[in-house]
């Protein structure tokens, strides 16, 4: 039997689920500004791992979109494995709008659930040892 502190916990909670879930005719209620200086780390780190920050390539791209069916093998290096996260993970713009700006990303996503890490599991990659890494994008 439930006593009259859990009854009122679960009344809150049932309380809270109602006004914040989505329903057919509207969103789910929300704060209408984030705020960044509260937000928890959305990255996660690996304490005692080493690191290793990868190159920026984008002004280095050999082949344009229009030229991919021409394109030709490029061997896995530290550099076209850098550019593959790059260009598959990464920012492509920033957009404003008024006092807001926000990024948009290589992988759009349309519920903002965008990936913020990727994992890559390398062997006989030039330019990378051999093992698992961890890549926060």
């Amino acid at each position: 039997m439930a006593t009259s502190n859990n009854s009122e916990a679960v009344q809150v909670v049932m309380a809270y689920h109602e006004r914040t879930k989505h329903h057919l005719n509207r969103y789910a209620a929300g704060p209408e500004v984030l705020d960044w200086d509260t937000q928890p780390n959305p990255f996660r780190t690996f304490t005692g791992s080493p690191r290793r920050v990868l190159p920026l390539l984008t002004d280095e791209t050999a082949v344009t979109f229009a030229g991919l069916p021409a394109a030709t093998f490029q061997p896995f290096t530290l550099q076209t494995v850098a550019q593959f996260l790059e260009l598959s993970l990464g920012l492509a713009a920033w957009k404003e709008y008024g006092p807001n700006r926000w990024a948009l990303r290589c992988n759009p996503s349309s519920g903002n659930l965008h990936p913020t890490e990727a994992y890559v599991l390398a062997f006989g990659v030039q330019g990378i040892s051999d093992g698992l890494y961890h890549d926060n994008l």
